[in-house]
């Protein structure tokens, strides 16, 4: 991809998040959560899938799409889900810890999509990821 279209490709998933996020929330509240969830990151997964096999131009943007409504699926709804597990007089407190995780998780995780990328190249660094996203999904799906 010409590193004039990066811009667009950000701007697709961006569309994708958008007009996605609305129901995803709406559908949460009517079968519940794990479930978006579970589609969420099966999501992710099959976007990394495809990043690792991508040769045609059209895909990247049809996976900067599924990202989107990977985000869109799983950015609210795991903040909605986490605070559910909690009493509502811990609820801010619990939140502020999951994000606190959440951002800490973060930066060992791309360090080792970093070193992964480095080392074996982008392919094994999205085949990581659609294992993380495969895991994700199977332990959702545990009742």
């Amino acid at each position: 991809m010409a590193a004039a279209l990066i811009p667009l490709a950000y701007l697709t998933y961006n569309l994708f998040y958008a007009i996605a996020a609305i129901p995803f929330g709406s559908w949460s509240d009517k079968i519940g959560r794990k479930k978006v969830l579970g589609v969420g990151y099966g999501a992710f997964a099959l976007t990394c899938i495809g990043f690792v096999f991508v040769s045609q131009l059209w895909a990247v943007w049809v996976l900067f799409a599924l990202y989107g409504v990977f985000k869109a699926a799983v950015e609210t709804v795991q903040r909605a889900y986490a605070s559910e597990m909690v009493q509502e007089n811990v609820r801010g407190t619990a939140l502020g810890a999951y994000n606190a995780i959440v951002g800490l998780a973060l930066l060992p995780a791309s360090v080792l999509a970093g070193i992964l990328w480095s080392l074996y190249g982008s392919s094994a660094t999205f085949a990581f990821g659609a294992s993380t996203g495969i895991a994700a999904v199977l332990l959702l799906s545990r009742k």
